[in-house]
């Protein structure tokens, strides 16, 4: 009896190891992501949005040597050194506290789509910025995601102007209409996104690609250019071009680079709690925006809905103006 107790304990025992062992045999040895070949941690980087790749850059020292060699998505990797060239400035923090009190939340996919309702091409850069930029680094409030606001004024948080990224009627943005004037073919309407505009400059960034010169690019308009606001002349022989009254940017992120370079020089010149304009309020921007065709006036809608272009009224108003240059 108890010689067959003990075997009957011995086979348990066999029976036990023999379970353990095709455990131990099926389950595949642990890891950790540390300690990938280089090549597969490098291999996973590249498919990283940028907000994780961002936050990468904080894990480890490994990841902070190997992240700057990943082949990442070239408009990430500008996207990247634009949020890099920014954090770095001196003046940095002292831009954050009304861009960070006012942001809200918004749809990003459903606003490209609202774009690509109008219009059949996003610029891609504006796209991925658009999807993946860090809303805590909104350049001066210029974010679909900042209030639709008139700033009156200049503070090291803010600069004056109107973020028209937030113009949203019904709730989605709108693609405006501007003119193409060039002496190398007919004017015609070209689709544009109204950006930000200020008493002296309407910058636009245009949505047209059959002409893929323009296509992606900025143009920022001086109201000394002796040109309408609604109006594109580019391409132009370079010994036409000055850049102080009328400038075309290569890209988006190039402008934003420009755009945050310009102000933030600005506003850190000046006095510690003092303004360019003295007492002026913000003023909310209130829907239906009053519409003028051609219009200088910073918070009036200059150009009709592209949607709306060839509606009787719009052309009308297109034939109709008179272009400072038409005397």
């Amino acid at each position: 009896m108890d010689q067959k107790l003990s075997l009957n304990n011995e086979f348990k025992a066999f029976q036990s190891l023999r379970q353990k062992s095709i455990v131990t045999e099926c389950a595949p040895p642990k890891t950790v992501f540390q300690d990938l070949p280089n090549e597969l941690v490098l291999a996973v980087f590249s498919f990283l949005e940028l907000k994780p790749y961002i936050v990468s850059h904080g894990v480890c020292k490994k990841w902070q040597q190997l992240l700057p060699l990943a082949e990442i998505h070239p408009i990430r990797r500008r996207m990247f050194d634009l949020f890099h060239h920014m954090l770095q400035h001196p003046g940095f923090l002292d831009t954050r506290p009304w861009p960070l009190q006012t942001i809200q939340p918004f749809d990003r996919k459903a606003y490209v789509e609202a774009l690509l309702s109008q219009y059949y091409a996003v610029p891609e850069e504006f796209e991925l910025w658009i999807l993946e930029w860090p809303a805590r680094m909104a350049i001066f409030s210029m974010w679909p995601g900042s209030p639709f606001t008139h700033y009156q004024e200049m503070k090291r948080d803010q600069v004056d102007g109107i973020n028209w990224l937030a113009y949203l009627p019904e709730g989605s943005p709108s693609l405006l209409t501007l003119v193409h004037r060039n002496p190398i073919h007919d004017h015609h309407a070209m689709p544009a996104l109204l950006i930000w505009r200020n008493s002296a400059k309407t910058t636009w960034l245009i949505f047209d690609k059959d002409e893929l010169e323009l296509y992606g690019r900025v143009q920022m308009l001086d109201w000394n250019s002796q040109q309408a606001p609604i109006e594109c002349r580019f391409p132009v022989p370079d010994d036409e071009y000055d850049e102080r009254y009328c400038r075309i940017f290569g890209s988006w992120l190039e402008f934003l680079e420009f755009f945050w370079d310009f102000h933030v020089e600005c506003v850190n010149s000046l006095l510690p709690a003092v303004s360019l304009v003295q007492e002026q309020e913000h003023r909310p921007m209130a829907h239906p925006v009053p519409y003028e065709f051609g219009s200088w006036i910073t918070n009036i809608r200059p150009s009709p809905p592209w949607v709306s272009r060839r509606e009787p009224q719009t052309q009308e108003d297109m034939q109709n103006f008179s272009y400072p240059d038409s005397d």
